[in-house]
């Protein structure tokens, strides 16, 4: 919101309050014909003719200000007018109503506390000053006979006459209008007080907002030049790496002639530096491809028993290098039909696979089962590697993550595997968490929905996805 606004806000908000004023005066006119009517039904004998014309003035003004405060542009003298005839009316009404002794004397307390409130700080002194005029004016005239005096009490006809009695009155009234005048005032000087304060922070906040706006745009902009540069620069190295590792691995099967231990043993390591560096490549190739909706899918339903026995089956040279005991339990055969993207899900459990056997020390453990649960396929990844810390476990699933113990241990890694993981499973519409303990192990659980019971919801999935994607 700009300050223009805040400005046409305010500007709004006191043509509401003038118009409420309009609706308020309606009321009391009511009220003022009402009780004049109910008291002549007990015996008061009020001037009606006289009240009916004060009455007729303030509802003909009142459909002027009406018309007037509806309109967009209001001239400034309009509100102060309307306090000037409004204290008219409300005497003209005091004084037909028995002037001294009138029951509509706290109309003047009505209308000081009243348009305080709802017009400017300027309203009280001048309903003051205006209010206190015209009620002095009126005993001065009724007192000096230059004004009829309408007595609709006859217990007390001279009462106006009765100068303890009007001092009294005139002086409790007085004090009465100046206390509403301060405490009103105060209230409305409070307000706008803390209006001002308020309108001060709003103002603040619109300009961080601002500038947190352009500085997200910013960031945006330079993520969208990071994934770019990553996606063009992974491709371009991906090229000459592939050449290296083929290169490499002719020498490696003495393609090209014999060699001695020694530099067989610098093509092994060459080789499997090249591996890395590929691999990491393909991760990066994956988050950016993730991260710009280019991770495409296609889902088979299929077991997911030969997905599991075939990464088993390459993952065994690391684990028989290592010592480790890779052992996978399908349980009951057949399993349960599951709907997947065969390379993708294979991606996503071998990074899991991959992570356990690295932070597994030699001799350690790796269980792999699978079992049904109700309308989900649960796949357990259990090894008796290092853990993961407590405080870092939240982190889990973020890019580039790796726990402070592994980094130590293992200093090679990219941190992208579990996030790619993640994002694989979610895209399965499946579920994956963990258990851990730091220095006993890890298990992870990937939970896939079985097709029998979960059709109806990949449909209408599907159907909202491509939905969106042709949006």
């Amino acid at each position: 919101m700009k300050i223009e606004d805040l400005m046409e806000l305010e500007k709004q908000e006191r043509q509401k309050r003038l118009q409420w004023s309009v609706v308020i005066r309606y009321l009391v006119i009511f009220i003022v014909v009402f009780l004049s009517w109910l008291a002549s039904q007990f015996g008061a004998s009020f001037f009606l003719a006289g009240i009916l014309f004060s009455v007729s003035l303030a509802l003909a003004f009142n459909l002027i200000l009406s018309y007037v405060y509806s309109r967009k542009d209001i001239a400034k003298f309009w509100p102060y007018l309307g306090l000037v005839i409004d204290m008219f009316i409300i005497t003209s009404i005091v004084h037909f109503t028995g002037g001294i002794t009138s029951v509509f004397l706290p109309l003047y307390l009505l209308q000081i506390v009243g348009t305080n409130v709802h017009f400017s700080r300027l309203a009280g002194p001048i309903n003051f000053f205006v209010g206190t005029t015209f009620f002095a004016a009126l005993f001065t005239l009724e007192d000096q006979g230059w004004l009829t005096h309408y007595t609709p009490f006859p217990v007390a006809p001279d009462l106006h006459q009765n100068y303890a009695y009007i001092a009294a009155t005139g002086f409790t009234l007085v004090v009465l209008m100046a206390v509403s005048t301060y405490r009103s005032g105060y209230v409305v000087r409070s307000l706008e007080k803390v209006e001002k304060e308020l309108a001060k922070v709003n103002e603040d906040l619109i300009r961080a907002n601002q500038a947190f706006q352009t500085a997200n745009q910013r960031l945006k902009e330079l993520d969208q030049l990071k994934t770019e540069f990553i996606s063009v620069a992974s491709h371009q190295l991906r090229t000459p790496l592939s050449a290296i590792k083929w290169s490499l691995k002719m020498l490696m099967d003495k393609d090209l002639g014999p060699l001695n231990e020694e530099q067989q043993e610098l093509i092994v390591k060459g080789y499997q530096s090249n591996e890395r560096m590929i691999d990491l490549i393909n991760d990066l190739l994956n988050v950016s491809r993730i991260e710009e909706g280019r991770f495409t899918y296609l889902f088979v339903e299929q077991s997911i028993d030969p997905i599991l026995r075939e990464l088993i089956e390459e993952q065994k040279h690391v684990a028989q290098e290592k010592r480790i005991s890779l052992e996978y339990d399908p349980g009951k055969i057949p399993l349960p039909i599951v709907r997947v993207d065969t390379q993708k899900i294979h991606l996503g459990l071998q990074n899991i696979v991959d992570n356990a056997l690295k932070y597994t020390p030699f001799g350690g453990k790796i269980y792999v089962r699978v079992k049904p649960e109700k309308e989900e396929l649960i796949i357990s990844i259990q090894d008796t590697g290092v853990g993961i810390p407590v405080n870092q476990q939240p982190r889990v699933f973020s890019k580039f993550f790796r726990g402070d113990n592994v980094i130590r241990m293992q200093t090679e890694g990219t941190g992208l595997g579990l996030f790619i993981t993640h994002n694989i499973i979610q895209k399965h519409h499946g579920r994956v968490w963990f258990e851990s303990h730091e220095g006993k192990g890890t298990s992870f659980y990937v939970a896939l929905p079985l097709v029998k019971d979960r059709t109806q919801v990949w449909n209408k999935t599907e159907k909202l996805e491509q939905a969106l994607q042709n949006f």
